[in-house]
């Protein structure tokens, strides 16, 4: 997690939105983030980053309410470095918990349930759930790379849909914590490389983007303010004539 006090308060600066975003606004997604931490071209698709977590983090990303999507801020720094032959293990991990949490609350939720709007019986939710079970259901000996990203992705699609069409808020907002907690247990795996630093360069030109954009704001604030005076003053001098 965050410890250093610099990068806390960036971090609190910084906007995650949906899509790629865009570093001069000082608004990016969690992955472009990445990119930028590791002194990469702006992309969401860092080389830094495991291709499973990758896969995963972009559409929680960019499906995740927008209040919620801060809250995986601390994660940036975690993903740096981990594209480092350990997604098998990743991997291991997402099968686990979508035998023990994920289906199970599916289930529960959508199946059994006595809800009768029908959405479970869609094709979209029928080939998400497919594809999650047959990703699920086979071994996993020998590290697949794009077998591994492609289980990421169908964990992600499935619990993303699964929050934005569950039967109550409180249903939809475990599938999206259940989310957040996968990604806390595959950003624990690391491999032996040391964590990779944080480009200094890109610190200091993230710190410039977020003080010229405090600048700008307070700007337009005290233009609004003078605004707003100047109708109230001119609204009191129309009345007394």
């Amino acid at each position: 997690m965050i410890v250093d006090e610099r990068l806390e308060r960036l971090y609190r600066q910084v906007e995650l939105v949906r899509g790629a975003g865009e570093p001069k606004s000082g608004k990016l997604c969690v992955m472009s983030f990445v990119a930028f931490l590791a002194g990469e071209v702006h992309s969401d698709r860092p080389a830094a980053a495991s291709p499973l977590i990758r896969e995963l983090v972009v559409r929680i990303n960019d499906a995740m309410p927008q209040e919620m999507r801060q809250e995986l801020k601390p994660f940036v720094p975690r993903i740096l470095g981990t594209n480092d032959g350990c997604d098998g293990r990743r991997a291991a991990i997402l099968r686990l918990a979508a035998e023990t949490d994920i289906l199970p609350r599916i289930c529960r939720d959508f199946i059994v349930s006595d809800d009768r709007r029908g959405w479970r019986r869609t094709g979209k939710f029928r080939e998400l759930s497919e594809k999650l079970f047959g990703l699920t259901s086979c071994s996993n000996n020998s590290v697949e790379t794009l077998r591994d990203a492609k289980l990421g992705a169908a964990v992600a699609d499935l619990l993303c849909y699964c929050a934005i069409n569950a039967p109550g808020a409180n249903s939809g907002r475990w599938y999206w914590e259940k989310a957040i907690d996968v990604l806390d247990r595959v950003c624990d795996i690391r491999g032996d490389n040391p964590m990779p630093k944080i480009d200094e360069a890109r610190l200091r030109q993230l710190e410039e983007i977020l003080t010229s954009r405090g600048d700008s704001r307070q700007r337009a604030m005290n233009t609004t303010n003078v605004v707003g005076r100047f109708r109230f003053l001119l609204a009191r001098t129309l009345q007394a004539l």
